[in-house]
């Protein structure tokens, strides 16, 4: 069984970038995935370029929500859509599929 809808969770620091390229694979396979950030989004500088790029990709070609619990992240990359923990929580039950990073 395929999955209708996915969820990205990504938490883990070192898998931010990871957690973004998966989500950007399972959108182009037209699966509907969104992706949910925990905490504070930490890119090297040579990837931030990189990472702006592909959550504009993800949003505007894909059509892929962005959540997260941090108002840095909104303020900082422009594409995310701020989310209590909790409201997060809640949302994920609508998932078919919660991939965690």
């Amino acid at each position: 069984m395929e999955p209708n809808k996915v969820a990205m969770v990504i938490r883990d620091v070192d898998n931010q970038w990871e957690g973004l390229r998966s989500s950007l694979a399972m959108g182009l396979e037209m699966i509907e995935t969104d992706m949910f950030v925990i905490g504070e989004v930490s890119m090297p500088e040579d990837r931030v370029d990189g990472y702006k790029e592909n959550l504009e990709f993800l949003k505007d070609e894909l059509e892929c929500q962005h959540f997260t619990d941090s108002q840095t992240n909104v303020g900082k990359w422009g594409f995310f859509e701020y989310m209590s923990f909790d409201e997060i929580a809640k949302k994920l039950c609508e998932y078919d599929l919660v991939v965690p990073f």
